[in-house]
């Protein structure tokens, strides 16, 4: 099974799309590979909420012996290549939550096709925003999803001192920022790379956060402010 395997217990996922569009900037032309991750509604706790009743019935340490795990029934194979160890349902319900946040703001609610279609989930209140944002050579076309509001915030100010030890906070805020087209490891380790694309970011959108950190306020507006 392959890692964009986490699903609902019975259908298949759809793949992500995939296209080659030809970019003409400054007289040169260039194809890219697109990298399209569709997202067609903004993610509210409310919609964790009911997605959490509909795959597992809110329970967090289930395990029934079908290859899922857990409040969002993850399989072990997605779980690992997340960078989390262990089960899903042996996971504390914040580091579930946090990783179901880190998939659907990569890929939307495809993960849960089911239960994305009966609470009809991706099909309204959203908005898509198509970017050239990786800030390097090559560029990289994500369509990235507006939230009303931001998972919540840990209260922990991230720095590079969070470098040695993977948080479930720093793994979900890096997923986001590579889902808006920055380029960024998603590894949950703080390190230089990390406070690069967070001084950048802060700069961009004039958030008057400190260079090289990630505070409450550069934490959601990585949700909830325009992609430009």
């Amino acid at each position: 099974m392959p890692f964009t395997s986490l699903r609902a217990r019975k259908p298949k996922h759809a793949k992500p799309s995939k296209a080659a569009p030809v970019l003409a900037v400054g007289g040169l032309t260039a194809s890219f590979g697109a990298a399209l991750t569709t997202t067609a509604s903004a993610a509210s706790d409310d919609d964790f909420a009911r997605l959490r009743m509909c795959e597992s019935g809110g329970n967090y340490s289930t395990n029934t012996g079908n290859g899922y795990y857990g409040a969002y029934q993850f399989d072990s194979r997605t779980w690992h290549g997340l960078g989390y160890s262990g089960l899903p349902s042996q996971a504390s319900k914040g580091t579930q939550d946090s990783a179901a946040h880190e998939l659907q703001a990569a890929r939307g609610w495809q993960p849960w096709p089911a239960c994305a279609r009966k609470l009809g989930l991706g099909r309204d209140g959203g908005r898509d925003d198509t970017i050239h944002a990786t800030r390097t050579r090559s560029v990289t076309i994500v369509k990235t999803t507006l939230s009303s509001h931001a998972p919540a915030w840990s209260g922990h100010v991230i720095t590079t001192g969070d470098v040695t030890t993977a948080r479930p906070d720093v793994r979900a805020w890096q997923a986001r920022m590579r889902a808006r087209g920055w380029d960024i490891k998603v590894d949950g380790k703080f390190g230089p790379r990390s406070a690069h694309v967070a001084t950048r970011f802060a700069a961009e959108k004039r958030l008057g956060t400190p260079a090289g950190i990630v505070d409450e306020s550069l934490w959601n507006a990585a949700w909830v402010v325009p992609v430009s």
